[in-house]
């Protein structure tokens, strides 16, 4: 007969205090012996806590995880779960990479522009540590709004207005508006010039509006009043931190909300530099949008007199930022044999550009607009100056708006500088220490697999008419896909470091060669689809519609979400389930196709979501999709969009929800992930378990299906919680990893049935793919 007294357990407790003359002497020791008894009824405790995996999944899966109270969000992390982790981890290597070329004697042309940047970020912490830092950065900053906004003068001009949002637009300074170079949404080949709204401080325009956001205003408030205060109240505008919030209210009021920016193929018009202000009444907008404002205010339109002033304005932009003759000479060289518009620009929102102007031009706004434009400076200058300012802007930014506690390390930030200033140069060096050419053979198996699925339930689809299905069918037929790093990596030869540069002077240098080369280089000529948006040591992956691919950079392909081999498994598998499955192997596919194949399909989904679907096989946004799929498509959403998530602020009990609407992508791409991830991995289980062998088979579905809910494990600040919910079209971890109350096999692996916690009834079930 056992013994239930038997100790399985002793732990050793000691609290000391330290002495003034710094040693340490233990006050008090204690000593917990665990019995088998006691083992077995925290065992039953926790067995009667847990929910069932049929009542609420997210919870169950991750159990250990949510109660476990030496988990909790790190200082400098807004929130913590498996994707926070692997980020940190992969910054952790990075910042250890960077330290070992710090090491070397000599260095080749690479090394050295990564070791001048880092070496100058360290030396910021240090002048920090001693001196608190030079205003020095800021001084320069304001200095060039006087010189360039008043040239000499009391009062500014349009055209010197023009001249100094040329300068903020070639040093990366926040504006009301933006130029930057992308595909062409009705030609995917051609790079255009665009333009876009921009430059609110605040996630979204309803932080400056919707009550709940009450408390975050008048931290902004406070905020500004804190700047005026550390850069010198007399060095800017009267008036200076309310004058800040009431222009860029102003900006929030004909601005787009979050979930109507989704639906760019409404507001979306290709014009040309001359038709942009002379037709800027037909300039698209968004209906929806008319809402937006007090009743009788929906709609704007601009006269003739005010036309001809944002023409001049325009027109001296143009020659500031020498765009005219830049976008002439790219099209003589990139299109000799054409005759058609060489001066394109794509514009975002025509709504919001016939107010802004207006704004712009009120002379009742001047003061507010200055004061703007100054707080835009000072915080693009903030990082380089002071710690004092550096601390305000942390404070206000990463505190208060997205709840992280403290900064990360110097080491951590001086790596983000890297990364932000030259990440494909960084990235040769992370990928060449740490990328597996035979990791990459196995997640091109894994997407072909997927991809082959993803055809299948194109063929065998209900509810989208042939003509439609031979469309999507194509469409999947052109589609691409780079794993690790890009084919081509991008020159740096171009931005030139002297010995003994300020991390200011970089920043400066930086700006202006990514102006040049990530710019002027791109406007008006052919799109290069084999170009990287994000570096491949960046922890992320994404689909671009505009080329048709799925990227999955190095530093993604790691636990948890890709699993080598099953000793490198992040989290312990039920081992009921691992049993009954009797094969590691099959196993480590069930991790691996719940984690980077149901990450593969969800983006192989976002071909075919709310936004992608409006992209044809070339990438060019082109509805090809018919009336009755179209309605068919629609009816599906607002099914999902009844499947709801809310917040709760325990402080105020103001209750946050995530809008359907603006999460409606990635929701569906969540479901088309798992879905399509499962049926994949569902045939590799099929070549090796017997259709007899039923216990084996849900027991791998069950690993699979965990695995997806693991990878979704989040825990969050409160200022997080919300700031996501406002603003991000992803939708929370617990969200996330219940969509699979839309999967069938999620009820045949777990046995969920009506009046289970998970059970949805079929008519509320979203089935697409």
């Amino acid at each position: 007969m056992p013994s239930f007294n038997k100790t399985v357990e002793t732990k050793t407790t000691k609290t000391t205090v330290t002495k003034a003359d710094g040693t340490s002497q233990v006050v008090r020791e204690a000593t917990t012996i665990t019995t088998r008894y006691q083992a077995i009824a925290a065992a039953i405790v926790e067995a009667l806590q847990k929910p069932r995996a049929q009542d609420k999944f997210y919870e169950h899966v991750n159990f250990e995880w949510i109660n476990d109270p030496a988990v909790v969000v790190p200082a400098e992390y807004p929130a913590w779960g498996s994707f926070y982790e692997l980020m940190d981890a992969t910054q952790k290597k990075q910042v250890s990479l960077l330290e070992d070329i710090a090491s070397k004697a000599e260095l080749n042309e690479d090394e050295a522009k990564l070791f001048a940047i880092w070496t100058a970020s360290v030396q910021r912490f240090k002048d920090w540590a001693e001196t608190g830092g030079s205003i020095a950065p800021v001084d320069q900053a304001l200095s060039l709004i006087t010189e360039l906004l008043f040239d000499g003068c009391e009062s500014w001009t349009d055209a010197s207005l023009a001249a100094y949002l040329a300068h903020a637009q070639k040093l990366g300074i926040a504006k009301p508006f933006l130029f930057h170079a992308q595909p062409s949404l009705d030609d995917s080949k051609a790079q255009v010039l665009n333009l876009d709204p921009y430059g609110l401080s605040l996630p979204s325009r309803d932080y400056y509006f919707d009550d709940k956001f009450e408390e975050k205003r008048a931290h902004f408030l406070a905020h500004t009043t804190n700047v005026a205060k550390l850069v010198g109240e007399d060095r800017l505008a009267p008036d200076f931190a309310a004058a800040v919030i009431r222009f860029e209210t102003k900006l929030a009021q004909i601005s787009m909300k979050r979930d109507q920016e989704r639906e760019f193929s409404k507001y979306y018009t290709i014009t040309s530099l001359d038709t942009l202000f002379s037709g800027i009444n037909e300039l698209r907008s968004l209906d929806a949008k008319e809402a937006n404002y007090p009743e009788g205010e929906g709609t704007v339109v601009v006269d003739d007199a005010t036309k001809e002033r944002i023409g001049l304005f325009l027109e001296s932009l143009y020659g500031n930022l020498n765009l005219r003759a830049t976008l002439e000479a790219n099209y003589a060289k990139s299109y000799p044999e054409s005759t058609a518009n060489q001066f394109p620009i794509s514009v975002n929102d025509g709504d919001y550009f016939r107010r802004v102007f207006t704004l712009l031009f009120a002379e009742e706004n001047k003061n507010d607009l200055l004061a703007y434009l100054q707080y835009k400076a000072i915080h693009a200058a903030s990082q380089y100056s002071t710690q004092a300012l550096d601390a305000e802007f942390f404070d206000f930014y990463n505190r208060k708006i997205y709840g992280q506690r403290e900064q990360k390390s110097d080491e951590k930030r001086s790596v983000a500088l890297v990364n932000s200033w030259t990440g494909f140069l960084f990235g040769k060096v992370f990928v060449n220490k740490y990328f597996s050419e035979a990791d990459k053979v196995k997640v091109v198996q894994m997407i072909a697999e997927v991809a082959e699925v993803m055809g299948e339930s194109i063929k065998r689809n209900d509810w989208l008419t042939p003509v439609t299905k031979e469309a999507a069918l194509e469409k999947l037929a052109t589609f691409r896909t780079q794993i690790g790093f890009p084919d081509k990596w991008k020159s740096y030869e171009s931005l030139v470091f002297e010995e003994g540069d300020s991390l200011w002077t970089l920043y400066q240098k930086v700006k202006i060669f990514s102006f040049q080369v990530d710019f002027l280089h791109k406007i008006n000529t052919p799109v290069d689809k084999s170009e990287w948006e994000i570096e491949p040591q960046v922890v992320n992956a994404y689909y671009h519609p505009s080329h048709n691919i799925i990227v999955f950079p190095a530093a993604f392909l790691q636990p948890p979400y890709y699993t080598a081999s099953i000793d490198q498994l992040k989290y312990e598998v039920n081992a009921e389930d691992r049993a009954l499955a009797a094969d590691d192997e099959l196993v480590l596919d069930a991790v691996n196709f719940g984690g980077i194949g149901a990450v593969i399909a969800h983006e192989v989904t976002h071909g075919y979501d709310d936004q992608g679907r409006s992209f044809d096989k070339d990438g060019n946004m082109n509805d090809w999709w018919t009336p009755e799929d179209a309605a068919l498509f629609e009816s599906k959403c607002d099914i999902m969009a009844l499947q709801e998530y809310t917040f709760t602020d325990p402080e105020t009990g103001d209750v946050h929800k995530m809008n359907p609407r603006l999460c409606m992508g990635e929701n569906l791409a969540d479901l088309g992930g798992v879905s399509l991830a499962v049926q994949a991995f569902s045939k590799r289980v099929a070549e090796k378990v017997g259709a007899e062998e039923v216990e084996r088979r849900l027991a791998l579905l069950r690993i699979f299906f965990a695995a997806w809910a693991s990878h979704q494990k989040t825990k969050m600040t409160k200022e997080a919680a919300i700031s996501r919910l406002a603003m991000d079209p992803h939708a929370p971890g617990p969200f996330r990893a219940g969509v699979v109350a839309n999967v069938e096999q999620f009820y045949e692996a777990f046995g969920i049935k009506e009046g289970d916690g998970m059970y949805l009834s079929p008519e509320k079930r979203v089935v697409m793919w």
